[in-house]
């Protein structure tokens, strides 16, 4: 059984359109918030897109009593524009929530979590995608490693546990997840041990994002999106982490105010117009019923954009 949580369920509800027409869940996962959706807005038609075959299985079922105003299909972001323009569609609402689901992580066998013995794996995409978190331990250098931890991680111990990886799959390799896990926590002293975080968090949340090319696909996703939004039509999206936080913010700005001109001119000639507004000056986080229900929600932003319909075509 698919068991992801969907978080911030009610500030999806509280951020939708009056009465949208046409949704689109790029990360469908368990259907938790498209149903919630359907439910609320009889004349709703879901278009749901996800990377991971047991998501889209798990969202067909949970969605059945709905199908004839579903649509699904697994997809990445980056296939996505295939997608919406053979739908024909502009939506009124769009959902991304990016990064691992809940459900992944309770898979031991999917390898994202390190508290239960697994492969390294972490794939999201099972199906097409080739490399694992093994196979990317087994062919980085220390130095590759070292970069990989810093930029994906953010890990302030990153040459350290580089240079610990690198010795310790040239001896005898690394097979699981708890193996990887111990490991970094041994490297990184304990002085640094923080209460209620792994020390292993970063180096796992490293690899995830470098198998699965997270950043890559969730800045694609934002640049397919403006060319097929209605107007006044909404994006929300929400992140667990803040390399996609700021890049989600970052391009809200870019939209809200998009001129190039130098600040001493006295008006605008680049011609570049806004595509909207942000709705949302600071992001909406769970409150405390939700984090002490469930926990990973704790980390979790929603960013939301609202287009006047200016897009390119």
């Amino acid at each position: 059984m698919f068991r992801h949580v969907p978080v911030l369920a009610g500030e999806i509800l509280e951020y939708a359109p009056e009465d949208p027409k046409t949704f689109l869940d790029c990360t469908v996962g368990g259907g938790g918030h498209s149903r919630q959706l359907l439910e609320r807005f009889p004349d709703l038609k879901l278009y749901g897109i996800d990377r991971d075959a047991a998501a889209i299985q798990a969202s067909t079922e949970k969605l059945r009593p709905f199908s004839e105003r579903v649509e699904l299909h697994q997809s990445r972001f980056s296939e996505l524009e295939s997608w919406l323009i053979q739908w024909n569609r502009r939506f009124d609402y769009v959902l991304a929530d990016v990064g691992v689901s809940s459900e992944q992580l309770a898979s031991a066998e999917r390898g994202f979590s390190f508290l239960e013995e697994g492969p390294l794996d972490m794939r999201m995409d099972r199906d097409r995608q080739t490399l694992t978190a093994g196979q990317l331990l087994a062919k980085s250098n220390e130095n590759k490693l070292r970069k990989l931890l810093k930029t994906y991680g953010e890990e302030p111990h990153s040459a350290k546990i580089a240079r610990t990886l690198t010795g310790a799959k040239n001896q005898e390799g690394l097979k699981t997840t708890t193996q990887l896990a111990d490991l970094v926590s041994r490297t990184i002293p304990r002085r640094f041990h923080k209460h209620g975080f792994h020390p292993a968090t970063r180096t796992f949340q490293a690899l995830r994002i470098a198998v699965n090319q997270e950043l890559e696909e969730l800045e694609m996703l934002l640049e397919i999106l403006p060319r097929f939004m209605n107007p006044c039509g909404r994006l929300a999206v929400i992140s667990f982490h803040s390399l996609e936080d700021r890049r989600v913010k970052q391009t809200y700005r870019k939209w809200a105010n998009p001129c190039s001109c130098p600040p001493d001119l006295p008006y605008c000639v680049c011609g570049l117009k806004p595509l909207g507004r942000v709705l949302t000056k600071r992001p909406r986080t769970a409150g405390e019923r939700e984090t002490s229900e469930n926990p990973r929600s704790r980390s979790a932003k929603m960013r939301i954009f609202e287009f006047d319909g200016s897009a390119d075509d």
